[in-house]
């Protein structure tokens, strides 16, 4: 299992390939293992890097104020811990947050950045503030698993569904808990408008967590290409894993 010291934690990837560097970020209540159809799909002369955050997956260390500016930093010493000056940057759901705020303060070190079904970047609406369905998901893996499947109405099924959901479930508790106050705190808005890097967002047609108008704003403010997909909803890297590999390998082509 591959491990990277970066500050106080122990940093837990999967990677695939060789080249230009890729770094994956997933999202809340899962692991680097949404990536795993994605990092299949690499293609030739590129190195694809999907990373657990603080208090998920194999990833070790303490917690944290779990802050968006908080695991941007995170994010910031794992490349450093792989040598890595400047990278391409890809966030699902929560890891798009990460991600654009890396962006935001580090944005020599950006190759270009893909936003995947992305969070809201004018805060989180109150009515999602709610802990004590985070502490309901924790203590009941079936409760999760329920909650999780409207998001990804294209599936997948089966054991791979089962392993994310078991993965997802181990997240800490307090990891779940702060990460409402931080995507409510974490309010950017049009300060990432301007950003000299190259920006594309993707998302799904169905997705019923962040809705049909957060993609477009955030397309809007990052000045980025929005490819929708048709059908998918808010876990596009495991619904279409094609459709989406294909989508981002040439969103990424475009900007190397």
């Amino acid at each position: 299992m591959p491990m990277a010291q970066a500050g106080d934690l122990q940093v837990h990837f999967e990677e695939r390939g060789t080249g230009t560097p890729v770094i994956l970020i997933h999202g809340n209540w899962s692991t680097c293992a949404w990536w795993e159809p994605t990092l299949d799909r690499t293609p030739a002369g590129t190195r694809a890097i999907a990373y657990d955050l603080r208090g998920r997956g194999g990833t070790v260390g303490p917690d944290s104020s779990y802050s968006i500016p908080s695991l941007a930093q995170d994010l910031g010493r794992f490349a450093d811990a792989l040598g890595l000056e400047k990278f391409h940057l890809v966030g699902h759901s929560l890891g798009s947050a990460i991600a654009m705020e890396f962006a935001r303060e580090a944005p020599e070190r950006v190759l270009s950045l893909t936003a995947v079904s992305p969070s809201w970047i004018d805060g989180m609406p109150a009515k999602f503030r709610v802990p004590a369905q985070q502490e309901a998901l924790k203590a009941n893996r079936d409760l999760l698993a329920r909650a999780l499947r409207p998001l990804a109405p294209q599936g997948p099924f089966g054991p791979f569904w089962d392993r994310l959901v078991d993965e997802g479930h181990a997240q800490r508790l307090e990891a779940a808990v702060a990460n409402l106050e931080a995507l409510t705190e974490w309010a950017p808005g049009d300060a990432l408008s301007g950003l000299p890097v190259p920006a594309t967002v993707i998302c799904g047609s169905r997705d019923l967590l962040v809705g049909a108008e957060t993609p477009v704003r955030v397309a809007k403010v990052l000045a980025a290409e929005r490819v929708e997909l048709e059908g998918v909803g808010h876990c596009a890297p495991i619904e279409a894993p094609d459709a989406f590999a294909a989508a981002l390998w040439k969103a990424i082509g475009a900007a190397a």
